[in-house]
C-alpha cells in the first residue's frame, strides 16, 4: 500500500509537473465561465420558455389589472387634492399621469427586454475584462530544484500537486453551483416583473419596484464578481510562480506553494460570498 502511494506521488512529481500545473488553480478566459456570458434564453431554452409563458399568460395580465387599481387610488388623490385646493381638474393637470401610465403598461408588456438589458451589460463588462485578463500571460520554468531533492522531495511535490488538484476541483465546483443558482434566481424573478413596474408609480409602493431592479442588478453584478475573482487566482499566485522558477531553495518553495494554496481557498470563501458583496456594492 505504501509503495503504491510513493508510486502515485513520484509520477505526480515526474517531468511534466511545472510551476504552472502545480499552482493552476482556474482558466481565466471564457470557456471555463462561458454561462456567464449567455443570455436567460442561451443558458437554459426551456425553462425561459416555460417562464416567458407564465409571465405573458398570468403575470402580465395581473399586472396590467394592478396598473389600473394604481391609476384608480392616484386619481381620486389627485381628485381630492385639486378639490381641497379650489381648482378644477383639466387635461393639463391629467396629461403627465396618463402619460406616465402608458409608458409603464408598454414597459410591463416588455418586461423581459429589460432584464435581459440589465444582464447585457454585465456580460459585456465580463467581456471586456476577460480580454484584459488574456494579455497578461507569463511561462515559467519548471521546479528543478525540487525534482533533484530525491524520493522524499518528490513526494513532497506529489502532496502538493495533490492538494492544488483537489482545490481546484472544489473551485470549479463552486463557480458551477454558484452559476446554476445565479441563473436560478434570476429565472424566479422574471414573472414577478410585470407585479413590481406598476409600483413605480405609487410613492407608497415605489420602494417594491426600486427593490425589484436592484436584486436584478445585485445578480447581474454577481457575475461579474465571480469572473473577477476566478480572475484573481493567477495574479496571486504569479508572485510565487516566479520566485519557484527563480530558483528559490527547496523550504521557501514549498512555503510559497503552501500559501498559494491557502489564497486559492481563500478566494473560494471570496466566490460564496460574492452575492453578499454585490449587495454591498449597491446598498442593500
Amino acid at each position: 500500500m505504501i509503495m503504491k502511494l510513493t508510486s502515485a506521488f513520484v509520477f505526480l512529481a515526474s517531468e511534466k509537473i511545472s510551476s504552472d500545473s502545480l499552482f493552476e488553480g482556474f482558466n481565466v478566459d471564457l470557456k471555463s465561465t462561458a454561462d456567464l456570458i449567455k443570455s436567460l434564453a442561451e443558458y437554459n431554452p426551456t425553462v425561459w420558455s416555460y417562464m416567458s409563458a407564465i409571465t405573458k399568460g398570468i403575470m402580465q395580465p395581473l399586472g396590467v389589472a394592478i396598473l389600473a387599481v394604481v391609476l384608480i387610488l392616484e386619481f381620486s388623490k389627485m381628485a381630492k387634492k385639486i378639490a381641497n385646493s379650489g381648482g378644477a381638474m383639466t387635461f393639463e393637470a391629467i396629461a403627465p399621469m396618463i402619460v406616465s401610465y402608458i409608458m409603464v403598461a408598454v414597459v410591463i408588456t416588455n418586461t423581459t427586454v429589460i432584464v435581459e438589458a440589465i444582464l447585457a451589460v454585465a456580460s459585456h463588462i465580463i467581456e471586456q475584462v476577460a480580454g484584459v485578463v488574456s494579455h497578461g500571460g507569463t511561462a515559467y520554468d519548471t521546479i528543478s530544484g525540487l525534482k533533484g531533492s530525491g524520493i522524499v522531495g518528490k513526494m513532497i511535490v506529489g502532496l502538493f500537486a495533490i492538494m492544488i488538484w483537489l482545490v481546484r476541483l472544489v473551485s470549479v465546483m463552486v463557480v458551477n453551483i454558484l452559476i446554476t443558482i445565479r441563473f436560478i434566481q434570476l429565472y424566479l424573478m422574471i414573472p414577478f416583473a410585470p407585479l413590481t413596474i406598476p409600483a413605480f408609480l405609487s410613492d407608497d409602493w415605489r420602494g417594491v419596484g426600486i427593490g425589484y431592479l436592484k436584486n436584478i442588478m445585485v445578480y447581474s453584478l454577481q457575475g461579474v464578481l465571480i469572473f473577477l475573482i476566478v480572475s484573481l487566482v493567477p495574479l496571486f499566485e504569479s508572485v510565487g510562480k516566479i520566485a519557484v522558477s527563480n530558483g528559490a531553495e527547496v523550504m521557501e518553495s514549498l512555503a510559497i506553494m503552501f500559501g498559494g494554496l491557502v489564497q486559492a481557498i481563500l478566494l473560494i470563501i471570496a466566490l460564496v460570498g460574492s452575492q453578499r458583496t454585490a449587495r454591498s456594492i449597491l446598498g442593500m
